[in-house]
């Protein structure tokens, strides 16, 4: 029989008990254990999703660092604002001489929105630049995303803060969420479309994550992808709230079935070749050269080869790609 008929009728029985009874201490009693069954009642209509309940009072920050962002970092704001962050903190990486974020954000953002710039006399590299944002608004928010600006947070069906204010998160420290790249929809070259009308998909399944943390743990220091160093053990979680018992995550170990974060890894060739570039200063070292290979590599099992796009790479880097024109015959 269904709980609310149960429910209905344990009112009935109250309002009798109260009107009706002679004994008081028997009406007491039995009103008591009444009151104890309806509790109980209570308590599984929640877990059974009866009453919904979100705490939309959990605060939650972002915390990023980038470089010659500014076509994207517009978009990348205002998606995160959308999702339910209540704060970004951003640490511009440009030579402030040449490039500044807060150029192509103006003002419109200040309530909501923190840049940190000409920061190289602090600030090394996002793990410097993540633990300085973490430790030094730890107080401040419930949780803390750790992301570049080139990944999006996806969250099916619900806002950032209807899904962490689940209870099965409650006995976790950080969350892994995996990535997913989508190809590059054969483009070529950058247009000032939206990424996501540009690239919708779909989306293959990366081995690597990144990961959000509670806040108010002193001393923690965080890496790129997750914590690095904490005096406490804190616990790991999968997005769906399962603990995992060690940092080196089997990425079976992660669902993408509610959440998971689109890495816009290559986007158009174009894109591709110039964000690598402003990466790596000197390109023909043998090491880097080594490395630049491997995201060719890389790039070519996600995108699909085409004659257009390895005259493009040739012609930007000087490099011999015959090996993929001899795939693509």
């Amino acid at each position: 029989m269904d709980r609310k008929y149960y429910y209905i009728s344990f009112q009935k029985i109250l309002y009798i008990l109260y009107n009706r009874g002679n004994q008081v201490k028997i009406k007491k009693i039995l009103i008591f254990i009444l009151e104890i069954i309806l509790y109980s009642l209570m308590v599984n209509f929640k877990k059974d999703n009866i009453f919904k309940y979100y705490n939309n009072n959990i605060k939650i920050s972002l915390c990023t660092m980038g470089r010659k962002e500014n076509l994207y970092i517009k978009e990348f704001v205002e998606y995160y604002i959308k999702l339910g962050i209540d704060h970004i903190y951003i640490y511009d990486d440009n030579d402030p001489y040449i490039e500044k974020i807060s150029d192509a954000l103006g003002s419109k953002y200040n309530h909501i929105i923190t840049i940190y710039e000409d920061i190289k006399d602090r600030i090394k590299d996002q793990v410097t630049a993540y633990t300085d944002c973490y430790q030094n608004n730890l107080n401040k928010y419930d949780w803390f995303l750790m992301v570049d600006m080139d990944e999006y947070l996806y969250v099916v069906n619900k806002t950032l803060k209807n899904y962490l204010s689940n209870q099965i998160f409650d006995k976790c420290d950080y969350l892994i969420f995996h990535w997913v790249i989508p190809n590059d929809n054969n483009l070529v070259y950058y247009d000032p479309r939206p990424l996501f009308e540009r690239f919708r998909g779909p989306y293959k399944k990366s081995n690597d994550y990144k990961s959000i943390i509670r806040g108010n743990i002193k001393d923690l220091k965080y890496g790129v992808h997750s914590p690095l160093f904490s005096p406490k053990k804190i616990i790991l979680c999968n997005n769906e709230g399962k603990i995992l018992f060690s940092k080196h995550v089997d990425s079976s170990h992660i669902s993408t079935k509610n959440a998971y974060i689109i890495h816009y890894r290559f986007k158009t060739t174009e894109e591709f070749i110039n964000k690598y570039k402003r990466g790596y200063k000197n390109w023909f070292g043998n090491k880097i050269n080594k490395f630049l290979k491997k995201l060719i590599n890389e790039f070519f099992i996600f995108n699909k080869i085409t004659n257009e796009k390895i005259n493009f790479i040739e012609k930007e880097l000087n490099l011999n790609l015959y090996k993929y024109r001899k795939k693509n015959k």
